[in-house]
């Protein structure tokens, strides 16, 4: 039996960066010129917006229903130090994006890295200890977990290839970083889905509109009002009106 010690594991809170990596040099403008293409003879470019357009057909569209126009627009983000149900429950519950996320299966978690609920009237310091345990205690499994693996799997690989000590050193090298691979694809499974992840994740202008209407419909609704709360202030600093 495999006995952790949670102690000599440390917990640290995950908190959240979001950087717009790319994004439309006009979103907005993009979005109302699209708009009146629609009943114009040619191409309306977006340079060509007055602002009386931008008031009327911007609010006009939107309220109308008429959201595709806002959906040209594309923000791609990077998301640094959210939890993974958050990602599994809100951002990827609609097939809308596109994603590229840091693996478990390939990535070796170092450290006790994982989502803090905010302190509630059910969520004090007495339930947080419990919480900060018993993440401690699973990257304790983990670690250990991770290397009862890497020491079977490099003997399992080590005589499939046929490794011996007149192997060469390269040959050897090979077996011990597949091994590593292969223990910790397994003992990730025990990593709670609080655990922090990275990723880069992109998608459209009404998406985020979406997202922004419906923070609260997930199972971490706390911290998909903040993750995607800082999203849209990105946003907003390159293109306020889109948002406004």
């Amino acid at each position: 039996m495999i006995s952790p010690q949670p102690d000599s594991v440390q917990f640290a809170a995950a908190v959240p960066r979001i950087t717009l990596r790319n994004h439309f040099a006009h979103p907005y403008d993009s979005a109302i010129a699209a708009a009146r293409t629609c009943y114009a003879p040619r191409i309306i470019g977006p340079e060509e917006i007055t602002d009386k357009q931008r008031l009327q057909i911007g609010a006009a569209t939107f309220y109308a229903g008429h959201h595709t126009v806002y959906q040209h627009a594309h923000f791609e983000f990077g998301l640094e130090n959210v939890s993974r149900q958050f990602v599994w429950s809100f951002l990827h519950a609609h097939p809308f994006y596109n994603s590229e996320q840091q693996s478990q299966r390939y990535v070796r978690l170092d450290r006790a890295l994982a989502y803090l609920p905010p302190e509630t009237p059910g969520f004090g310091a007495a339930e947080r200890a419990v919480y900060e345990r018993a993440v401690a205690r699973a990257w304790g499994y983990y670690r250990e977990l991770t290397a009862l693996l890497e020491e079977d799997t490099r003997g399992i690989l080590s005589d499939i290839w046929h490794i011996s000590p007149m192997s060469h050193p390269k040959r050897a090298q090979k077996v011990d970083r597949q091994a590593e691979k292969r223990a910790i694809e397994v003992a990730r499974y025990v990593l709670p889905v609080a655990a922090a992840t990275t990723m880069v994740h992109t998608l459209s202008g009404i998406v985020l509109h979406r997202l922004w209407r419906m923070v609260a419909a997930s199972d971490t609704p706390a911290e998909a009002r903040a993750v995607i709360g800082e999203m849209v202030a990105r946003v907003r600093e390159i293109d306020p009106q889109f948002f406004d």
